[in-house]
């Protein structure tokens, strides 16, 4: 797992490009996760290694996992009923012998794809909060878990 600073990661990128779209936002931290992995301090050597991160975009803000539970139910309430767009960046880096001229090759790319939430009552949001998996993802929300129902 990378131990990437996805808010220092970014500043990093934005700090040379400028501010960036929210697909550009997932691309840029799956590469500095891949990076991480391949060629950080712990890097794993001769590897294949595919960096993924999503976020979500809401009325063009960029929400990313919720700093914690206060934070999920706001957006819960600012999401129910409506509709957003959730951006997913992979980037595979080719780090298969890297050291002895091996191709060090990378490739990266996004998915995009409209989400629509249910309009779900306040007690249903501190619920699906309380179970905890809503603060370990983009958005807030996951369609493979729990949240499978509401988005």
């Amino acid at each position: 797992m990378s131990q990437v600073d996805e808010g220092a990661a970014l500043a990093a990128v934005e700090a040379v490009s400028g501010p960036l779209d929210p697909a550009d936002v997932a691309l840029a931290l799956a590469r500095a996760k891949a990076d991480d992995i391949a060629f950080g301090a712990t890097g794993v050597p001769d590897a294949l290694v595919l960096g993924c991160d999503s976020v979500l975009e809401l009325d063009g803000e960029v929400h990313g996992k919720p700093a914690d539970a206060a934070e999920a139910v706001e957006r819960w309430r600012r999401m129910r009923g409506r509709t957003g767009t959730l951006h997913t960046g992979h980037w595979l880096v080719d780090a298969r012998h890297a050291d002895d001229g091996g191709t060090g090759g990378m490739v990266g790319g996004t998915a995009s794809t409209v989400v629509h939430f249910a309009d779900l009552d306040d007690d249903e949001v501190e619920a699906y909060i309380a179970t905890g998996e809503p603060l370990a993802v983009a958005g807030a929300f996951t369609i493979d878990g729990l949240g499978g129902p509401y988005v």
